[in-house]
């Protein structure tokens, strides 16, 4: 190859996150691409984080109080949600905005078709670092869609943007949807429910791990506390510890298209006979529609040990990567291909603290909460448990929320009350509503 001038080379304005460029370390020429030397540049810098990058304080292990706050730049995270919301997005990977005020129709005034497609939650790439403040000693998850360090939740194969079903997952034939107007499905094993989110095409799944923490992060952003219940509103199961899962069976999805891209909830009344639920409502997260009080979701991308087992214990809680469930003899072992492993509480309670750590996960760390107090959400886990789901029931009222956690069942289990949501992993083509009616 022919030596190279560089400083007679063609001059750009601009480059991609993969684009490469020259540095010199420890005496020697080498390459790092650009989200990488943005990466090593954020690392560590806390003005420079404040200045492209929004992030709550994790007051859990200093205070009961829910109310964490919100610092940095707080017009990012408004820029983030400008940025996301509800669109159809077809098998093949097409997607149309809707109309960020009323899913019914598109945003460019098409009507709509739900029939063509899912109706899915869309929005960017998310960096996410935790890093302890040097002065106050109190761990802060930041955020940003910029590189600061850390790690990103987006789509699989390094896609930017996540995609999530709206609304819970329902059966059309033999295929899991995201659609309204519908009954969720449940009484599926986690197994069944993938097989039928892969009938739409090999890009399909359900919702992982990953992004149960993206909505999370979503909520703290929103509020700068751990109690979005009280914050948002407490869901189909309310705010009272009742049995009321035999009339919410009854409910359809959609209930919140009128909230569009919005925060909010609409309130419900919601009777099992003589038992009235207190505080019901359907509530709205961004276009994620119910992600907590009304079914249970069975999530990919991870599950844990079992006691039982020759080489687990029960407390390993095994998170790997790709959109794809483990076979039995990985549920038995541990994940084949990338993977990473912590370790899981096995008792069950109130979530006074959850791991966090540089991988910001929300299992919990300690017990010793309150519905009200710390991450004011319940979690349930045994030695024996391997299939974890996310979100509570209409059974558990104030148990319900981001952080709920159940991974007390066999891998195997199949409850009515138990459902899924679908995820698109592939890349996305954005189109217009006329495009898409139209293919």
């Amino acid at each position: 190859m022919a030596s190279k001038t560089l400083g007679s080379e063609t001059i750009v304005q601009s480059m991609l996150r993969s684009n490469s460029v020259l540095v010199e370390i420890d005496g020697n020429v080498r390459r790092i691409s650009l989200e990488n030397l943005m990466n090593a540049i954020n690392t560590g810098n806390e003005q420079l984080l404040r200045q492209v990058a929004w992030g709550i304080p994790l007051k859990h292990k200093v205070q009961s109080s829910t109310a964490y706050g919100v610092v940095g730049n707080t017009a990012a995270w408004a820029e983030y949600k400008r940025m996301s919301g509800r669109y159809l997005v077809n098998n093949a990977g097409k997607a149309s905005k809707l109309s960020p005020t009323n899913s019914g129709v598109f945003a460019d005034g098409t009507a709509l078709d739900e029939s063509k497609g899912h109706v899915m939650f869309i929005s960017p790439r998310l960096y996410f670092l935790v890093k302890t403040d040097s002065v106050s000693g109190i761990p802060y998850l930041w955020l940003s869609m910029y590189p600061i360090g850390g790690h990103y939740i987006g789509g699989a194969n390094g896609g930017e943007y996540n995609c999530i079903g709206a609304y819970k997952g329902s059966m059309s034939g033999s295929a899991l949807v995201s659609r309204s107007g519908v009954s969720p499905a449940g009484s599926k094993t986690i197994n069944a429910f993938w097989s039928a989110a892969q009938v739409n095409g090999k890009d399909w799944g359900l919702t992982d791990y990953d992004q149960r923490k993206l909505i999370m992060m979503l909520g703290l952003s929103e509020y700068g506390d751990t109690n979005i219940q009280a914050k948002l509103g407490y869901g189909v199961s309310g705010s009272s510890n009742l049995d009321l899962w035999g009339a919410a069976a009854s409910l359809k999805t959609g209930a919140t298209k009128s909230l569009g891209d919005n925060w909010g909830k609409i309130g419900i009344s919601l009777v099992n006979g003589s038992i009235t639920g207190v505080n019901c409502s359907r509530v709205n997260m961004m276009g994620i529609e119910d992600p907590y009080g009304w079914q249970w979701e069975d999530i990919q991308g991870v599950y844990c040990g079992n006691s039982a087992n020759d080489t687990q214990d029960g407390t390993e809680i095994f998170i790997y990567k790709g959109n794809r469930l483990p076979t039995t003899a990985e549920v038995s072992t541990h994940p084949n291909g990338e993977y990473r492993q912590a370790t899981r509480l096995t008792t069950s309670g109130y979530v006074q603290e959850i791991m966090a750590g540089d991988n910001f996960d929300i299992f919990p760390a300690k017990i010793g909460g309150g519905s009200t107090s710390y991450w004011a959400d319940y979690s349930w886990a045994n030695n024996t448990g391997q299939l974890v789901f996310w979100g509570g029931n209409a059974s558990f009222g104030a148990y319900c929320g981001l952080a709920y956690a159940y991974s007390n069942y066999a891998w195997s289990l199949s409850y009515a009350d138990v459902g899924s949501r679908l995820a698109y992993y592939g890349n996305l083509t954005f189109v217009t509503g006329a495009e898409l009616m139209a293919s």
